[in-house]
């Protein structure tokens, strides 16, 4: 059986794509809930992070085989956005739990999410090839 890409191979795979088809039909075959969740916190302008926009400190790790550590640690995305259910939470807390994260997951991955709360387009997608690859993307819940 194949190996699960991880959501950073994804994403840097769409910059090598060269027609904005090739890039709509690659996220579509690689389409999943946590794929629609990095991509929508990073491009919906309306969702507010409660935490700096840019990288905090922490150590790149030495695991193997944990390109899809992301997948199962999507949901704890909610933490680090306003309306995620967590708005209360100490807000050292909440950085030290996007630090402890990041430094959980592969580290192409973790780059993934510095530049996810960046809110900055990813190289080679525009919003606009998003919304045809995913015409519900700002409807898709954010869990």
């Amino acid at each position: 059986m194949a190996r699960k890409l991880a959501l950073s191979e994804i994403v840097d795979e769409v910059s090598k794509k060269k027609t904005k088809t090739e890039k709509i039909d690659w996220l579509k075959q690689n389409d999943s809930l946590q794929l629609r969740q990095i991509l929508r916190l990073t491009y919906d302008q309306s969702i507010e992070f409660l935490i700096p926009n840019t990288a905090p400190p922490w150590k790149k790790n030495e695991y193997l085989d944990v390109e899809s550590m992301l997948y199962r640690e999507a949901r704890r995305l909610r933490i680090f956005f306003k309306g995620g259910g967590y708005d209360d939470l100490n807000q050292i807390k909440r950085e030290s739990l996007f630090i402890s994260l990041l430094e959980d997951i592969d580290n192409n991955d973790a780059d993934l999410l510095v530049k996810m709360i960046a809110q900055k387009p990813f190289k080679g997608l525009t919003e606009k090839t998003l919304k045809e690859a995913f015409p519900d993307i700002y409807e898709t819940r954010v869990v």
